[in-house]
């Protein structure tokens, strides 16, 4: 719903903020404001004099500052000037900057009023702050359900807390230098600080070459990203500690609560509904994400049954041939529902058009082209709707990836394959299954990087978690994989000033569905229509309850189907004769005088493009996307908008 950023002093030694720090923050709020553009807040504090300053011109004047934040609001919730930020406690020495949705806030704001708590705005930003005036910030942060990035100073005790939502739902990126503490929701802010010192984290470039997905891995060094479920506390002059109040890993399923899979497909339909309904709750309108496949279906089934005022739009991405993609699907659904559906198709030059805008929205490279789709699906919501519900999350909670049956069903695919090669594949398959990718990665780089040791840190953080492979592979993509998918569609939606939600990442879908048996999760099918596949990962069906909960609403031939990726195909998109000029012009000249990647090799994939292996293609969209991220953000020495 917005964005925040801040500069902290964390040191008793440190400078006083000049008039160039003050600048910098003021440069963060522009740079981000296409994340809030209904209202901008700016503010100072100091900790001696235990004194806020919420004016811009008096900032300005101050001898002496400790802290700033920075604030861009798109207004969801009381869209009032009560629900301005940054917002300050009731004592005038407590203030909070809030960037997301707390969608329990109702419960929680009934609990504070039976306290005698008085609220002055129905916003959730004030429940929030109201439970840590009552609560403590360690526990306020356990009684919250929803996608937030929090920020708190408490002048009274000296202190600062930081806090990132369970799964990563929105970004937190801070990095410590020179005493100070800086923060903001996207990477380009950080950058905005003129005595930030760039320098490209080479670890993350490898792993972005190799992995792409690992979202904690930021390509500017001393740059991170606050995990997922995670806080950090800095009181004055004291080192700045970090902990996990949450951690994926305490679940252990329970395999004997439901009897029958109706009775989980009633308990799961349940919470999901309830789920939807708080996400629901918005001054503003509320839309879907319809794409007709499983999970934008029940997403749109459940909300479409509630009967909300504020919610009857669906938008789509379509294929402008129809030759590829769901558009069939598409319309089924909307036509059940009766939504009102707008649907819009990619142009051929809307790729090259927007390229670089998209990956300067991103904040990192994008691992696939047609990630174009969620950056135009998002501009052209925007007419409609201020708030998207998605069906992001639902394949990593519930094993809807084919690499989920490659451990768990190992054995039995190989026996009625008959397919020897199937025994390459293994619980860390995604990793095995890159071998070609790896000796095209060596080519790829001047001074070839060491693989072995980047996939080792991989499996070893696989490991760490508890359960039988297939819960150890859930947990692992829920904790690494899943907040790169999360930060794209925050980025490409934020970037058009839209707020995107994920139901199936309510706390309490989660919490249902990690108690789940694994069958009702991962299973054979027999006489499924995917029977009818060569790839023998096919045969086993992930997300299996939620397939089931849409066959139950629209028959058993719309869930069983094959999925088809989101329409455009990828290799027309990068070989249309603008982008090929882009590259040959802008890109390849620019990686060949930096030295880090061989340009003339990746020159030659892109020549074939048309032609290459999918593993070579990958490689060379991840070279060509990584040498454009830093000529966006690390070659320019301001960043203006694009």
């Amino acid at each position: 719903m917005c964005a925040i950023s801040g500069l902290l002093n964390i040191d008793g030694g440190a400078k006083s903020f000049n008039k160039e720090d003050i600048n910098g923050v003021k440069r963060t709020i522009e740079v981000q404001k296409h994340r809030g553009p209904d209202d901008q807040g700016i503010c100072a504090f100091l900790y001696d004099e235990k004194k806020i300053c919420m004016e811009e011109n008096t900032i300005t004047e101050m001898d002496h500052i400790d802290g700033m934040f920075g604030f861009d609001r798109l207004s969801i919730k009381d869209l009032s000037y009560e629900g301005h930020q940054p917002m300050v406690g009731p004592d005038g020495r407590v203030v909070i900057v809030f960037n997301g949705e707390i969608y329990n806030d109702k419960e929680l704001r009934n609990e504070l009023c039976e306290d005698g708590y008085r609220f002055r705005s129905t916003t959730d930003t004030e429940v929030i702050l109201a439970l840590y005036l009552k609560y403590g910030f360690k526990d306020m942060l356990l009684k919250l359900n929803g996608m937030f990035a929090i920020v708190i100073a408490d002048l009274n005790t000296r202190e600062f807390w930081m806090a990132r939502d369970r799964y990563g739902i929105k970004p937190l990126y801070y990095t410590i230098y020179n005493h100070r503490l800086a923060f903001a929701s996207e990477l380009k802010a950080i950058i905005q600080f003129s005595d930030f010192k760039k320098e490209l984290n080479m670890e993350a470039f490898n792993s972005k070459l190799m992995f792409s997905r690992l979202s904690d891995y930021v390509l500017l060094k001393n740059v991170n990203l606050l995990e997922p479920g995670c806080a950090m506390h800095i009181c004055y002059n004291r080192e700045p500690k970090l902990w996990k109040y949450y951690d994926i890993n305490a679940y252990e399923r329970n395999c004997t609560k439901y009897k029958s899979m109706e009775d989980a497909i009633d308990s799961m339909e349940d919470v999901i509904s309830k789920a939807i309904s708080r996400q629901m709750v918005s001054d503003v309108k509320v839309g879907c994400q319809l794409s007709g496949g499983i999970d934008s279906t029940i997403v749109s089934y459940f909300a479409n049954k509630l009967k909300k005022d504020n919610l009857n739009d669906a938008v789509s991405i379509i294929d402008e041939k129809g030759v590829i993609g769901e558009e069939k699907y598409i319309d089924y659904v909307g036509q059940q529902l009766d939504l009102n559906l707008h649907k819009f198709a990619i142009e051929p030059d809307y790729f090259i058009n927007n390229y670089e805008r998209m990956i300067w929205y991103n904040d990192a490279p994008v691992y696939q082209p047609y990630f174009i789709c969620f950056y135009k699906l998002a501009k052209s919501a925007k007419k409609y709707v201020t708030v998207l519900l998605s069906g992001e999350g639902s394949d990593e909670i519930a094993g809807g990836y084919n690499r989920f049956a490659a451990g768990f069903y190992q054995p039995f695919i190989k026996k009625i394959s008959g397919n020897s090669s199937i025994s390459s594949y293994n619980t860390y398959a995604e990793y095995a299954v890159w071998k070609d990718q790896t000796i095209v990665n060596h080519n790829i780089y001047n001074d070839p990087i060491t693989e072995k040791e980047i996939i080792q840190k991989e499996i070893t953080k696989f490991d760490s978690f508890s359960g039988t492979n297939l819960t150890k592979h859930l947990k692992y993509e829920i904790f690494r994989k899943l907040p790169e998918a999360l930060l794209r569609q925050d980025k490409m939606t934020m970037a058009n000033s839209i707020e995107n939600r994920v139901p199936f990442l309510d706390n309490e879908v989660v919490d249902h569905i990690m108690q789940l048996p694994e069958d009702m999760l991962v299973r054979f099918v027999a006489g499924s229509p995917v029977m009818l596949s060569d790839n023998p990962f096919e045969w086993v069906q992930g997300k299996y309850i939620f397939k089931e909960i849409v066959a139950k609403h629209f028959g058993r031939e719309f869930a069983y189907r094959k999925k088809q990726i989101m329409a455009l195909d990828k290799r027309t998109m990068v070989t249309s004769r603008e982008f090929k000029e882009y590259c040959n012009d802008v890109v390849f000249p620019k990686m060949k005088s930096r030295g880090i990647l061989n340009a003339s090799y990746v020159n030659m994939l892109f020549s074939k493009a048309e032609s290459i292996s999918d593993s070579e293609f990958t490689s060379m969209w991840r070279a060509i996307g990584l040498e454009t991220w830093c000529q966006l953000f690390y070659d320019k020495s301001n960043f203006s908008k694009l």
